[in-house]
């Protein structure tokens, strides 16, 4: 028995008009994310990905997705994912922050980026009570303001 390896891909969708929620699913990044392939590697590339291809996790909120593909194409996902220029109906791009072996390991790598851009943000607020503010706005989620 041969065991299937995988790779998982994490990115941050960066939109060209900054907005707090993105309004995509699953599936619309996984289509326009198979219809690059296509564009860039024709069928033999798209055949290669579209096997083991799954959106595993989009956040409308952080922007960060996960990509499942399997270990012989994840090169072939890598690649095209910086030349993506729309996302659905939304012009947007990728930044590919890391790519692991299991889902843990990326979720573990959400964490440790998300720590670290909340010490950078609140490492810019001046004064003690902004910070409280912020601090609590980010456990309820809301940045609206």
């Amino acid at each position: 028995m041969v065991r299937i390896k995988n790779r998982y891909v994490v990115v941050r969708i960066v939109p060209e008009k900054p907005t707090n929620i993105l309004k995509i699913d699953d599936a619309v990044l996984a289509k326009s994310v198979l219809r690059n392939v296509k564009k860039y590697y024709g069928d033999y590339g798209l055949g290669t990905v579209e096997h083991g291809f799954r959106v595993k996790y989009c956040n409308e909120r952080t922007k960060i997705a996960i990509m499942r593909c399997l270990h012989r194409s994840h090169r072939t996902l890598t690649s095209t994912l910086p030349l993506i220029t729309m996302i659905g109906d939304v012009r947007a791009k990728f930044h590919t922050l890391y790519v692991g072996a299991t889902i843990i390991h990326c979720n573990k790598f959400i964490i440790n980026h998300q720590q670290r851009f909340l010490d950078e943000m609140v490492g810019q607020i001046a004064s003690a009570k902004e910070r409280k503010d912020f601090i609590k706005r980010v456990m309820e989620f809301d940045l609206e303001q």
